[in-house]
């Protein structure tokens, strides 16, 4: 053998006798026994129906545990965790729960290997607070922000489905909320109609139940263009015998209308008045009224309110 592959062999031989001593020394290390403060977790289960958990309920807890090192490991890769059954503690009509030191002893050595000895629990006793839950129709508001392209409005009114829904909450909670709004969208420059998901904005809380979580919003959107159209004036309330020249007796009104509609309103559509009843009779004048007007128009104007009159009897 020569003198290379010797030295090589011999490397080998000490690393394998190495990594045996490293083993039985963590083998003899781990097995001892050791005293130590183990830190857990608290889930409470199974609570009674028509309640949630209140506030300040403890979610942590804490002992000393004499094991080997081997179940040291264990709970240091896997947190303890202990389940309450919160039913099975419930006084007859009281929604305030106590359980006591020996019985959080026997819920934790309960979750634990019978080798482990439990010590020092850091609470003394739980007091488990409970909410009433009550139910209610809310209704939705839409926080939604839209700007419009150049030309483009919005036709009728927003539609939210639904446009109530049903919460279910601590009855104190509840009983502070008038409205529930959806979170916060911005839209810019739309010309098409707008249909979207809406979701809810709700309390960071797990004893909020919503139903549904999602409302849809549901906008009309059209591309408008002025128009004018000349419409004659009608004189209302005039007395038998009384002849009235009014001057102007017609006036322009100008409106914003759908592309869609535009050649479809007319001055027919339109009804254009003076009462006469209502004239100012130290100045002859009677102020022009629109009765009628045709649906989905917009910013409907007139050339002229103050209409002059001349009475021949």
């Amino acid at each position: 053998m020569g003198p290379k592959k010797y030295k090589t062999k011999k490397i080998r031989t000490f690393l394998l006798f190495l990594a045996l001593a490293c083993i039985i020394w963590v083998l003899t290390k781990f097995s001892k026994s050791y005293t130590a403060t183990i830190s857990g977790n608290i889930n409470y289960i199974n609570l009674p129906e028509n309640t949630v958990l209140g506030d300040g309920n403890p979610d942590k807890f804490s002992f000393e545990v004499t094991a080997n090192g081997f179940k040291f490991l264990q709970y240091q890769l896997n947190t303890p965790e202990i389940d309450i059954p919160v039913a099975n503690y419930l006084p007859n009509n009281n929604n305030r729960i106590i359980i006591e030191r020996n019985e959080l002893n026997r819920l934790i050595a309960s979750e634990l290997e019978n080798e482990v000895s439990v010590k020092n629990l850091s609470l003394n006793q739980i007091i488990i607070n409970l909410d009433t839950v009550a139910s209610r129709m809310i209704p939705i508001r839409a926080n939604i922000k839209i700007r419009y392209k150049e030309g483009f409005r919005a036709v009728d009114t927003a539609l939210l489905n639904p446009n109530v829904v049903k919460v279910s909450a601590p009855a104190n909670e509840l009983n502070k909320i008038d409205t529930i709004r959806t979170k916060e969208i911005s839209l810019t420059d739309v010309d098409k109609k707008v249909d979207l998901d809406l979701q809810l904005e709700l309390p960071a809380s797990n004893s909020w139940k919503v139903e549904p979580s999602t409302v849809k919003f549901s906008q009309e959107v059209k591309e408008f263009t002025q128009k004018k159209l000349n419409v004659p004036i009608e004189i209302v309330n005039l007395p038998p015998g009384i002849k009235v020249k009014i001057i102007p007796n017609s006036l322009t009104i100008s409106f914003d209308v759908p592309m869609e509609n535009f050649n479809n309103i007319t001055a027919t559509d339109f009804k254009v008045v003076c009462d006469y009843a209502k004239k100012d009779s130290a100045d002859n004048f009677m102020v022009a009224e629109i009765i009628r007007q045709p649906e989905g128009i917009l910013n409907v104007e007139v050339s002229e309110k103050k209409i002059d009159f001349l009475i021949f009897k």
